[in-house]
């Protein structure tokens, strides 16, 4: 029987800013190839923990490890779709999506021909000449995703990318997520405050507490078969009972945090 790798390892890690500690002992391991969603309140640190294992903040205490590797710096194995795109507005979207790897020094012809397959890919055939203006709310994620993947980073962070969109262009968007990450084995991790939105898309949904000073109060495995149907998997009685089991804990943590606000 093999062991599975471990790609993202928080050892005990707290990250207080002043006198404010946003989490406190938080040991955490995501396996190799995991779609991992983090949830809790509003404010209890789940984009800490992303910036953390993106290296883009240090630990106050403790320690992440990447590949079994201690992070020092920037994680470059990783990539980072945030909740508000990066798009740069004077660029195209084939302009948009080149840049990653015309940064890394890889030769323009080679950019272009990978940014035309990553357009094709993500629903954009039509749309490569276009600036993000002109694009749907939808459509800048779409290259927002394939900005993220054409560097293929072994590791996803992914935090709230979805939020703003209506729940229509939600749903397809996270169906074009499932897809990529079924197709390319990526380790996905990925903040939402949308517990339903953590089950469908997940392998294990962790729960943090109310801030501050959060910890993990719950972790827990989705054992729905793949690939899933997003439109019907919320009428499923499966779906069902891992949202009321997560959901009592969670909701503790919510009520906590209104009391605290």
């Amino acid at each position: 029987m093999s062991v599975a790798r471990e790609a993202i390892r928080f050892d005990n890690v707290a990250k207080s800013f002043a006198e404010y500690t946003a989490v406190e002992g938080i040991s955490l391991s995501v396996n190799a190839g995991a779609f991992l969603s983090v949830v809790g309140p509003s404010g209890c640190g789940k984009s800490t923990l992303l910036n953390m294992a993106a290296g883009l903040m240090n630990p106050t205490r403790g320690s992440v490890s990447i590949f079994g590797e201690p992070l020092s710096g920037i994680n470059r194995k990783a990539g980072y779709m945030f909740q508000q795109d990066a798009l740069l507005p004077w660029k195209t979207v084939e302009e948009n999506i080149c840049l990653g790897p015309e940064l890394r020094g890889v030769p323009s012809s080679e950019t272009i021909a990978q940014a035309h397959e990553w357009i094709e890919r993500v629903g954009l055939k039509g749309f490569a000449h276009r600036y993000p203006h002109q694009l749907s709310g939808g459509m800048r994620k779409r290259v927002a995703m394939a900005q993220t993947w054409i560097n293929n980073p072994e590791i996803i962070f992914m935090d709230e990318p979805f939020g703003a969109l209506d729940v229509h262009t939600r749903l397809r968007m996270e169906g074009e997520i499932l897809k990529l990450w079924a197709e390319t084995n990526k380790t996905v991790m990925f903040v939402t405050h949308d517990l339903e939105e953590a089950i469908a898309l997940s392998d294990e949904v962790v729960v943090l507490s109310a801030g501050p000073a959060s910890r993990i109060v719950g972790t827990y495995s989705v054992n729905l078969k793949r690939p899933r149907n997003l439109i019907d998997i919320k009428t499923e009685a499966a779906f069902n009972d891992i949202y009321g089991l997560v959901w009592r804990d969670l909701r503790e943590e919510v009520l906590r945090s209104y009391e605290r606000s």
